[in-house]
């Protein structure tokens, strides 16, 4: 695939979520007026901890859909689709009797309260966001990136305006956020299985296929502790901040996060669209190292660029959510280094996960949460909400090291590491020094010196961007 039409299919895949953004940018204003830090708190608490479940319940098997969905025919790409959701729904119905069971300690935990309408939110949620993954993954193995951008976008519209209909009625309390969530999930869970029907209808799913169960179980099973630790990873920051300073510190970290999800657009974008690209290209040829290296070299310039300016401006931006948040800036510099790591990470892991060392994930996973469970234990109650931000950054920047470090060992592309290296070194210390200081000449200067830094160790990406972009004006002024 010719550069050209790789941007292109990455440019129609981030559409959707461009605008969802753009509506995020839109909406977040409004939710954090009307709503307070203790309601988006207990909101946050409450997707954290639905995602660590998600994770038990998926089993990996949306990582196995994804490793051996080329290595079908396309007619029996529904029969793997029915194999890979096997052990999801039993693993549903026993999270279910779980739940009922535990209601009000599961319900306490959560919410500090309980009620059976929580409890059915709570297995409504598990359901829903299982068959939300997998639907919505058939559509991004496929390709079909107009119809994953509109349901990114119908995704938000359908959140904001539920969201609204129900502050009508209950007012500033987090149910209102639920309900959002969970309407708007399973709404768009059903569109996309419809958009897909012949995946979920057709018939033969018994017949044989390429891959076997055994395979398919094999190469899952360690997703299910790698997602796990993933998962407690990404969330002990909310868990410690939770238990140290409540729920109302929560909700302004949530609001910090949702500054840095500006980064995140990218990672969403990218991610969507370069699991499939990158299993595609690798079938199709295991020795096109140059592919890989130019894609990491042109999405670790984007990052870091995005990174510089959202730290620059955090105080500004930062307005957009209010002044009951307007802690959270001091909290953004190191937790923007959650998306840029992770995005670009993903194009030099590609190595564990062609040749199938998914047991590598799961030494990853571990050490990275260790440490940043000891960094939010040791820093949250010396400096507060905001060294939950320091020990989640650097950890993503460990976790980062250690993926690609291991991946090199079994797939050789050069990454350009002292250039990447070099530049996450620089913007760490610009992160530390905004991190206890608002914005001044030293802190405009050193900004200044970032982008000049960037600018000279990615030149050849910054020359391809204007580039194109000059190619892509004069092909419009044409038409």
């Amino acid at each position: 695939m010719k550069e050209e039409g790789l941007l292109k299919k990455f440019t129609s895949f981030s559409f959707g979520t461009i605008i969802a953004t753009v509506l995020g940018v839109i909406t977040v204003p409004v939710t954090t007026t009307i709503f307070s830090p203790e309601a988006t708190g207990t909101f946050g608490f409450f997707t954290s901890i639905g995602g660590l479940v998600l994770s038990l319940a998926i089993y990996g098997m949306d990582q196995a859909f994804v490793r051996f969905f080329y290595a079908e025919e396309e007619c029996d790409r529904s029969i793997l689709l029915y194999k890979c959701l096997r052990i999801p729904i039993i693993n549903i119905a026993i999270l279910t009797l779980i739940s009922i069971i535990f209601r009000k300690m599961i319900c306490n935990f959560i919410f500090g309260e309980y009620s059976y309408f929580l409890i059915i939110v709570w297995i409504l949620n598990i359901v829903f966001l299982v068959l939300n993954r997998f639907s919505l993954m058939v559509i991004r193995m496929e390709q079909h990136s107009k119809r994953y951008s509109m349901l990114t976008i119908l995704s938000k519209v359908f959140n904001f305006a539920i969201m609204i209909l129900a502050f009508l009625y209950w007012k500033d309390n987090y149910i209102c956020l639920l309900v959002a969530y969970i309407s708007s999930n399973i709404i768009i869970t059903i569109i996309a299985i419809i958009s897909e029907q012949n995946y979920w209808v057709k018939k033969q799913k018994d017949r044989e296929i390429k891959t076997c169960n055994k395979d398919i179980i094999s190469y899952a099973r360690p997703w299910i502790v790698i997602s796990a630790l993933t998962f407690m990873f990404q969330t002990v920051d909310r868990i410690v901040i939770k238990f140290v300073l409540g729920y109302k510190m929560v909700g302004i970290y949530s609001g910090a996060t949702t500054i840095v999800n500006l980064i995140g657009t990218i990672q969403a974008c990218f991610c969507t669209f370069w699991v499939p690209v990158a299993f595609e290209r690798y079938e199709k040829n295991h020795d096109d190292f140059e592919f890989f290296e130019k894609v990491n070299f042109n999405i670790s310039c984007v990052m870091f660029l995005l990174s510089i300016l959202i730290i620059s401006f955090k105080d500004i931006i930062i307005l957009f959510l209010g002044s009951r948040f307007r802690e959270g800036r001091f909290i953004i510099p190191f937790l923007s280094f959650m998306p840029i790591m992770y995005t670009i990470s993903e194009t030099t892991v590609v190595g564990i996960n062609f040749n199938k060392k998914q047991e590598k994930h799961i030494y990853i996973s571990l050490v990275s949460s260790i440490v940043n469970i000891i960094g939010n234990i040791v820093l949250v109650p010396m400096i507060g909400v905001v060294g939950a931000g320091i020990s989640t950054g650097l950890s993503y920047i460990l976790f980062f090291i250690m993926r690609t470090n291991i991946s090199l060992k079994y797939y050789k592309v050069n990454y350009n590491l002292k250039k990447f290296y070099t530049m996450t070194f620089i913007i760490s210390l610009y992160a530390l020094y905004a991190t206890f200081n608002t914005i001044n000449v030293l802190y405009a200067l050193l900004g200044f010196i970032n982008l000049i830094i960037l600018i000279i160790l990615y030149k050849e990406s910054f020359n391809y961007g204007i580039s194109y972009i000059k190619k892509f004006m004069k092909n419009k002024s044409l038409k």
